[in-house]
């Protein structure tokens, strides 16, 4: 099933790198859907609580987001708030948006059962403080779904033709992402993008992780009742 993208003329740009026409232009539309419909297979249809995107962008996810929980949060690094919400509104989507970095989330511990982030991880080098934040932000066992590209000879060419240093953009390789998830919650499940080649020579990962369970000494309960 396709997943609900916002009519296009409802929605605009909100910085220079937002691969926002990327997702209209038939040439680039398949590919570039592919990747959230690979994040929200993952996410599953829920219904979830309380849900955040981190690095929502443009809010191109967030209609389809806000179908799968109660309460929706979304967190970036611009604060071009009122035309995500003019968007938001036309679509009738509720979400609530918030500004801030993914490595110092602006949210309390466990505030959140499921967390997205599509395509923002792979710009930082810092990636134990963003996982440490994800973690955080979610209820034990909570979910985290993220996703990024490959680096490989394939898609840095892709870069390159449309006007960017894939080494300047995308500090951190994929595989350096997978070993900070590994580091930090417990991997569930790896999905590759197209599905038949192997990790490293494909277009995009996304995977499905989650927070560890509470360490024993951090229950209350009485096992003796």
């Amino acid at each position: 099933m396709a997943i609900r993208l916002p009519a296009r003329q409802l929605i605009s740009s909100t910085n220079d790198e937002d691969p926002l026409e990327y997702y209209y232009s038939p040439l680039t539309a398949y590919i570039y859907t592919r990747r959230l419909q690979l994040a929200c297979d993952l996410l599953g249809d829920g219904p979830f609580q309380d849900l955040l995107e981190i690095g929502y962008g443009s809010g191109i996810l967030l209609p389809e987001l806000s179908q799968r929980c109660s309460h929706l949060v979304a967190v970036d690094i611009h604060r071009q708030f009122d035309q995500v919400y003019a968007m938001l509104e036309a679509e009738g989507v509720k979400a609530s948006l918030h500004y801030g970095d993914v490595r110092s989330l602006p949210f309390q511990d466990g505030d959140f059962d499921a967390v997205v982030c599509i395509s923002v991880l792979e710009h930082l080098v810092d990636l134990d403080a963003a996982f440490s934040e994800i973690s955080r932000v979610l209820r034990p066992q909570g979910v985290a779904i993220t996703g990024f590209p490959v680096r490989n000879i394939i898609t840095g060419a892709f870069y390159r033709l449309v006007g960017h240093d894939p080494a300047k953009i995308h500090p951190s390789s994929h595989q350096d992402i997978l070993a900070a998830i590994h580091a930090t919650l417990e991997m569930d499940e790896t999905v590759i993008f197209p599905r038949f080649l192997p990790v490293d020579l494909s277009l995009y990962v996304a995977c499905r992780s989650y927070t560890p369970r509470r360490h024993p000494q951090h229950d209350t309960t009485d096992s003796s009742r």
